[in-house]
């Protein structure tokens, strides 16, 4: 039963992210669409922080009977599923990554996003191509999938989600998660691992805002990414330090936690936008990194365990922090800077159409 519950949630959770991240880009478009997305991550983060703490409320007073915690997570679900129903679909070809005509600004407000013709000339010209201009043409599959950016993306993700992911387990069990008799958690550990879950995703949203800010202030892409992946190689070399020093400096390293998901989780979107920008391959591109993720995570807590079991969990940090590296080499030396790529990237439509490719340059500048 375990098993299956996870097959399903892994299948469920894998369509959030990039759904979300469609229908914005789809309401308000690529000009707004790093505000939008910034606020919809800082209120999940919020979410997740309430959840958790009343998830860990929950095992702690009804303790031994732990499982009914999941009944907080469930409720959350319900709730969440009846106000999908309320959710705009916008442009959906703005959605798949390309200009669409209009869009909401963050006031609500309709934008322009694609000047109209004016003249006589140029409203016979769009009509006579406008299924050039209505239904641009994707990019293909393999070209999109081997841009090197698209490749260092999924790289990076993987390496990082593959030295990070144990990395709380482990946490969690030199808290005291392996103090029962059965293996279960101790109802003393509880309180500590639901802490640990609170303060990362407090962090995440700190994290979230001040990338938010910094993002409108124009700093890159490239420096808020590396500052995500950076924390983990020093998280896990305070875990490894401090392993006997006491719960409390355990605790605090989560707050290194915090900063690598709120970055990491901020810039993914922001990234993927920019790099298929004009391609109509946005959602293909959101869903091949976040399997590239998953992947990387499922063999971290598959491996991660296994060294845990049989050489203790010294050396599955160990193992953490070597691997932490290589994301921050493959993505610090090689990945180019994509901020302001979403207005010179190339567009997958007739350059015949002078009346669109001249409305879009205007709209660039």
């Amino acid at each position: 039963m375990i098993y299956i519950s996870k097959i399903i949630e892994g299948i469920s959770s894998s369509f959030i992210a990039p759904c979300l991240s469609a229908l914005v880009l789809a309401t308000f478009g690529p000009n707004h669409f790093d505000a939008i997305t910034a606020s919809n991550t800082l209120w999940g983060h919020i979410g997740s922080v309430i959840a958790a703490f009343l998830a860990g409320f929950v095992a702690y007073f009804m303790y031994p009977n732990i499982k009914l915690c999941f009944l907080v997570i469930a409720a959350s679900a319900i709730t969440a599923i009846f106000f999908v129903g309320f959710l705009p679909e916008g442009d959906k070809l703005m959605g798949r990554g390309f200009m669409g005509k209009q869009a909401l600004d963050e006031f609500g407000h309709v934008e322009q996003l694609v000047a109209e013709p004016t003249d006589d000339k140029a409203l016979e010209e769009q009509a006579s191509d406008k299924k050039t201009v209505d239904e641009p043409e994707a990019s293909s599959y393999s070209e999109v999938i081997s841009d090197k950016r698209c490749l260092l993306l999924c790289l990076t993700g993987f390496f990082f989600h593959f030295a990070n992911a144990n990395v709380l387990l482990v946490l969690g069990e030199l808290m005291g998660g392996d103090n029962g008799e059965d293996g279960a958690p101790s109802r003393a550990a509880i309180p500590l691992i639901a802490g640990a879950i609170v303060l990362a995703q407090l962090t995440m949203a700190a994290a979230t805002w001040i990338g938010d800010k910094l993002t409108q202030r124009g700093v890159g892409r490239k420096p808020l990414f590396l500052a995500g992946i950076l924390s983990l190689p020093i998280r896990c070399a305070l875990i490894i330090y401090w392993k006997d020093a006491g719960e409390i400096y355990l605790l605090s390293t989560q707050i290194l936690d915090g900063i690598g998901g709120g970055f990491f989780s901020l810039m993914h979107p922001f990234l993927v936008a920019d790099i298929t920008f004009g391609t109509g391959r946005f959602n293909v591109v959101m869903g091949l990194t976040a399997s590239c993720f998953g992947l990387g995570a499922t063999l971290s807590n598959f491996i991660g365990q296994h060294l845990v079991e049989n050489f203790g969990h010294v050396t599955s940090l160990v193992g953490s922090l070597l691997l932490s590296t290589i994301p921050i080499l493959i993505f610090g030396i090689y990945m180019p800077e994509t901020l302001g790529c979403r207005g010179t990237a190339k567009r997958s439509v007739n350059k015949e159409s002078n009346i669109h490719e001249s409305s879009y340059i205007e709209m660039v500048h």
